[in-house]
């Protein structure tokens, strides 16, 4: 897994992933995106337009930064999903849980701006 991260001038957390999310690299994923909501009101999107694969435990931590954003009164939003990532999340029930959109644009409307 690469993962680059930026912060905007709207002081939004930017991760854009690529490779493969699984047991390996998903603790490293994990870490980036709690630090990047710990601050109450933080907001962070994940570009997943490169992950090709996304293992369970990359699922979960996308779970965790859903629930972490919902306790801290932040913004957490995922876009750019390959099929076979999308089929996995919707196999699984996230969409529910995990806020997904198509395209960047969408991900900063849905978290807000400030």
């Amino acid at each position: 897994m690469e993962l680059k991260k930026e912060t905007g001038g709207d002081g939004i957390a930017y991760l854009r992933i690529a490779g493969h999310v699984d047991a390996l690299t998903a603790p490293q994923l994990e870490k980036e995106i709690v630090a990047a909501l710990a601050a109450p009101g933080s907001r962070c999107i994940v570009d997943l337009f490169q992950v090709a694969y996304m293992s369970s435990a990359g699922l979960r931590v996308l779970v965790v930064g859903a629930k972490t954003a919902e306790n801290t009164g932040g913004g957490f939003a995922v876009y750019g999903l390959q099929s076979a990532v999308r089929k996995v999340l919707s196999a699984v029930g996230f969409f529910s849980c995990i806020p997904v959109f198509e395209t960047e644009s969408e991900a900063l409307q849905a978290v807000g701006r400030r």
